[in-house]
């Protein structure tokens, strides 16, 4: 049998960009919706983002390399250009 994560349990993707940010969530249980953060991911990480997140959104964030469905708390915060 496979383990499912909690049906109440969401991710939450915050992307910031020059609008402010964008939110982008998730059930942890849901295999199209984490598809779609997966992607998201992936292609704001080869546009140059860098990702923080923590499994629970008391805990302090991590750099992140590569998307984890379980984590609750997301951020992608856009290559940052000197001037």
């Amino acid at each position: 049998m496979m383990d499912k994560a909690p049906a109440s349990l969401v991710g939450e993707m915050s992307i910031m960009d020059t609008s402010g940010h964008k939110q982008l969530k998730w059930k942890m249980d849901n295999l199209d919706e984490i598809a779609v953060a997966r992607q998201t991911f992936d292609t704001l990480v080869k546009e140059g983002y860098s990702a923080f997140g923590s499994r629970n959104k008391t805990e302090a964030k991590q750099t992140v390399k590569e998307f984890d469905p379980t984590m609750e708390d997301v951020v992608m915060v856009p290559r940052t250009v000197g001037g």
